[in-house]
Order: structure tokens, then C-alpha cells, then sequence
């Protein structure tokens, strides 16, 4: 009876040491990296603070103001009103075509000299969202799609942007309310064949390039 107390004591301690050693800080920084059960295998009594963990923050895609497009004439598109420089043409057309996972979209855009200019970034999911128009029209390249009618996508394309989904956890398009859980390991897309947003894991190597550069 006594050797059964004591086991249930030292028990009881030594759930208790592993569980103050898991502060959830500790354990929401281990979930971005670790399965839960490799993190229950180092935190036996973390299971509550892995569910605090998972919450999901509300953090909706703030929108900037409609943009004012103007043509440049040399394959570069203004807007106005947000103060940005894009490049007219995505990054997908036959010769130029490449499918490209989130770290070599950013650094082929670092490294572009489109147009004869430096200084190019991937857009933010609130930045290239302002390329998306409200109908399907014919874009520049003769062909339909949802992007603005100055621009030039053919039959559109999936682009990456620079938003994770732990900035942006969930938005709301044109057909319906998406949610994102996956934090820094994912960011958010825009599609403009279908004129809709989506997120993406990193390193799927699917994605397309769109360039900007801020004024």
C-alpha cells in the first residue's frame, strides 16, 4: 500500500515539473515546428496549452484604397493612390514561364531587372489585391481573366504574395470565408482566373511572380 502511494506521488511530482517546465509560450513555439505528439513526448501535460496554441487569431485582410492605374508605356503600370510601381506582365507566359516555391519567387524578384529596373519585391496579399477586378474582363493580353483590364495575365494565374497566415488568418472572397492555421509556414495567394484568394504552404513549387516595387 505504501509503495503504491509513493508511485502515485512521484507520479503526481513529476507530471507537475513537466508541465511548469512547458510555459505556452514554450509549447506555441514548439507546435509551429513539431507535431503534437512530439511535443506531448517533451511536454506530457502540454495537451491544454496545444489547444491554446491552435486557436485562431482574428486577423482579416485589411484592404487599401481602390487604386488609380496609369500605364507607363515601358512595361510598368503606376498606382497612384497606393504609391506603387508594378511590372505590367506576371510571370508565367511561355518563354517566361516558372513555377517556383515561396524562396525563389523572392529571390527571383530580388534579383529581376524587369523593365530595366531594380528594386522589385513580391507584393502583400493587400497590395496584389488591389490588381483583382470586380468582373472577368479581357486583360491586355487579349484574353479574360480577373485581373485589371491594364494588365497583362492571359488566362490567370496563381501568384504568390508575402502575407503568412499568421498575419492574415483568414479572409473572406468572392466565394466564401477561408481560414488559414498554419502561421508562418504558409502564406496567402491570389488567383485570377478565378478571381479568388487562397493560402499555400512555402515550398509547394506551383506558383507564379508578380513584381512591385514601392514609390
Amino acid at each position: 500500500m505504501r509503495i503504491a502511494v509513493l508511485v502515485s506521488i512521484f507520479s503526481i511530482f513529476f507530471a507537475t515539473q513537466a508541465n511548469a517546465q512547458c510555459a505556452k509560450e514554450d509549447v506555441c513555439k514548439m507546435i509551429k515546428k513539431m507535431s503534437p505528439f512530439s511535443v506531448l513526448d517533451k511536454c506530457p501535460s502540454a495537451g491544454p496549452l496545444i489547444v491554446e496554441c491552435k486557436k485562431i487569431a482574428n486577423l482579416p485582410l485589411e484592404k487599401l484604397p481602390d487604386p488609380e492605374f496609369v500605364d507607363n508605356g515601358d512595361g510598368t503600370v503606376t498606382d497612384k493612390t497606393n504609391k506603387l510601381l508594378w511590372i505590367k506582365k506576371g510571370i508565367n507566359k511561355d518563354g517566361d514561364f516558372q513555377q517556383m516555391d515561396f524562396r525563389d519567387a523572392e529571390r527571383l524578384a530580388e534579383s529581376s531587372k524587369a523593365a530595366n529596373k531594380t528594386g522589385w519585391r513580391l507584393p502583400t496579399l493587400a497590395e496584389l489585391n488591389t490588381l483583382l477586378h470586380h468582373e472577368r474582363v479581357i486583360n491586355a493580353s487579349g484574353k479574360k481573366s480577373w485581373v485589371s483590364p491594364l494588365f497583362d495575365d492571359g488566362r490567370g494565374h496563381h501568384y504568390w504574395t508575402t502575407t503568412s497566415c499568421e498575419k492574415v488568418t483568414f479572409i473572406t472572397d468572392r466565394y466564401q470565408k477561408k481560414i488559414c492555421q498554419e502561421g508562418t509556414g504558409a502564406v496567402w495567394l491570389v488567383h485570377f482566373n478565378v478571381g479568388a484568394l487562397f493560402w499555400q504552404f512555402k515550398n509547394k513549387k506551383i506558383y507564379h511572380v508578380w513584381l512591385v516595387q514601392s514609390l
